[in-house]
């Protein structure tokens, strides 16, 4: 008979990672397992030092895909990457270095991160295609989430106002490369490396500072986010001020959203932060000229 418990299960995944590392000559005895083929379609093994990701339904392939196609590109414009050890040609798994994080926030790291977008940002992308979860996220959701109306107002997003904010952020310029979830959380200082950032599915062409305003939007210090935000505004000449304007609200809204919702990550500001974080936007949005009225 066959098992078909949660333990099963978990047994199965690990025997596969198992059989896998032993295949690369890679010791297991250490192995912790982490399921995430619902939402990303792979599971992961972590050892003391390297992370197996392997595919377990064929948008984890393409998500594989898609990562090794953006950390190669970032690789060759100097920014940080996880080191990638081996990796399967047709996608179906991944084998990293791991990382060990040091505490994150400060110059040190503001300094680096605003680097980083900064470099991901000349045009031309990479070719291929970018990773998306299969349901969308963020704003991309939000006809799956106005059935509870009630959720959102409670939150401060009001209907009307994220309708025309996503409408008009949806035909901006796409005059840059997006790394696709430049967040707090995904630029991280390695003890030994430096910044990296991680999670290199989304690269793709996007509006204007679409890197540094996720950046502002997840970053939890004040002075921190008062820094990026004045890289923004240092960087935008006054004929850009409205496109910049309305893309930092529609930043603030889908945090937000994501944050109401469930839909994003669950790294990031809670939802009384990505309100204030919105409250602020809106003021930016004004002061800069967007289009689009809150």
């Amino acid at each position: 008979m066959v098992g078909n418990g949660p333990g099963a299960a978990e047994g199965a995944l690990r025997e596969r990672l198992e059989a896998l590392l032993a295949e690369l000559g890679v010791a297991s005895a250490s192995l912790t397992v982490a399921d995430h083929a619902a939402g990303l379609g792979t599971v992961t093994g972590v050892l003391p030092d390297r992370v197996l990701d392997l595919a377990v339904t064929e948008s984890g392939r393409r998500r594989l895909r898609a990562e090794l196609r953006g950390r190669r590109w970032a690789e060759e414009r100097g920014i940080g990457v996880p080191e990638v050890l081996a990796a399967a040609d047709d996608g179906r798994w991944l084998l990293s270095r791991r990382l060990h994080p040091a505490p994150s926030g400060g110059p040190r790291w503001t300094e680096a991160a605003v680097d980083a977008a900064v470099r991901i940002a000349p045009l031309p992308a990479p070719p291929g295609a970018p990773w998306q979860p299969p349901g969308g996220r963020g704003l991309s959701r939000v006809r799956g989430t106005v059935t509870d109306a009630g959720r959102l107002l409670r939150a401060g997003v009001r209907l009307g106002e994220l309708r025309a904010v996503r409408a008009a952020a949806a035909q901006l310029p796409l005059s840059e490369v997006t790394h696709g979830d430049l967040c707090a959380p995904n630029a991280v200082l390695d003890v030994e490396r430096g910044l990296v950032v991680l999670e290199w599915t989304g690269v793709r062409a996007a509006p204007r500072h679409r890197d540094l305003l996720t950046l502002w939007a997840t970053t939890p210090d004040e002075e921190d986010r008062a820094e990026i935000a004045e890289v923004v505004l240092e960087r935008t000449a006054g004929w850009e001020e409205p496109d910049v304007g309305l893309l930092w609200h529609a930043v603030a809204l889908e945090q937000l959203v994501e944050r109401v919702t469930g839909s994003g990550r669950a790294e990031g500001p809670d939802v009384a932060a990505a309100r204030a974080r919105l409250a602020e936007a809106r003021g930016r949005a004004v002061d800069l000229g967007s289009p689009v009225s809150s």
